[in-house]
């Protein structure tokens, strides 16, 4: 996790809340990532801003 430890404990709380449908990860795995875009029907990035767009780049590498 790098962000504040409230909203990371809120993100894994879902894996609790429905372990079917979510999983709440508070921590950046670079594989992990690449397989969530792949496996990924859409891409939602709330971001005010995004220099790079590099996360839209993998997004459409894939596919999603």
């Amino acid at each position: 996790g790098t962000g504040k430890k409230h909203m990371e404990n809120q993100i894994e709380q879902l894996g609790s809340t429905y372990p079917q449908n979510a999983r709440g990860i508070a921590k950046f795995n670079a594989a992990l990532a690449h397989k969530m875009l792949a496996a990924a029907d859409f891409l939602l990035i709330p971001s005010r801003f995004e220099p790079c767009g590099l996360v839209q780049l993998q997004g459409m590498k894939y596919g999603t």
